[in-house]
């Protein structure tokens, strides 16, 4: 019986997901931490870089990037996406993406990176009109800027990068990997992560 009812329980949660996350881009499972993010000594660590993930973090004077790091093994594909929420504001913010780390380009590097390494820039300052996206279990907009796939010939520590090379500021989030994966305890974290997004989009709390 009681097994019943913990599946009972967890039923309505497991097909809340199937609704809230019908397209690929609404399956990152967003990270909040303490990380400053701002160099790569306070990088938010990826553990898993295959698996679909996001970050909200707002570019500042003072934090001018956003640092992830995470390591791979040889030839790994890594899926990276930026986006801006829809603030009036926000509409001509063009943050850039760079992935660093070995065998990457040495002349690529739009600021000081760690020794050794290489860089791949990611504009989107091209972008005229960004693809509208709205994502209905936390009832938020976002600005589509770039998604992109590139292949990681070596194994090693990377980081993935937010900047803005016009030293514009406004919010954003960086979201890496494209597997889903959510456990019981992800579930559990649903409305806490709601209220945060939406907070994160300044839209109003229902």
């Amino acid at each position: 019986m009681r097994f019943s009812a913990i599946r009972l329980k967890i039923a309505p949660l497991v097909l809340l997901i199937g609704t809230a996350f019908p397209q690929q881009v609404l399956a990152h499972r967003p990270i909040f931490t303490a990380d400053p993010a701002s160099s790569p000594e306070t990088a938010i660590p990826i553990t898993n870089p295959d698996v679909s993930q996001v970050v909200y973090r707002e570019i500042t004077q003072k934090s001018p990037q956003v640092w992830l790091t995470f390591t791979v093994s040889k030839d790994f594909d890594l899926f990276i996406q930026i986006g801006v929420p829809v603030i009036d504001r926000l509409k001509d913010f063009r943050p850039s993406m760079v992935v660093i780390g070995p065998g990457l380009p040495e002349e690529a590097k739009p600021f000081p990176i760690p020794q050794g390494m290489g860089a791949r820039v990611f504009s989107t300052k091209e972008v005229e009109k960004p693809r509208f996206f709205h994502e209905h279990f936390t009832g938020t907009d976002s600005w589509i800027l770039r998604s992109d796939t590139i292949r990681l010939a070596n194994a090693g520590r990377y980081y993935l990068v937010a900047f803005s090379p016009e030293k514009q500021t406004g919010k954003l989030w960086l979201a890496i990997g494209k597997k889903e994966s959510f456990s019981l305890d992800d579930l559990k974290q649903f409305p806490s992560w709601q209220r945060r997004v939406r907070e994160f989009h300044e839209v109003e709390q229902k």
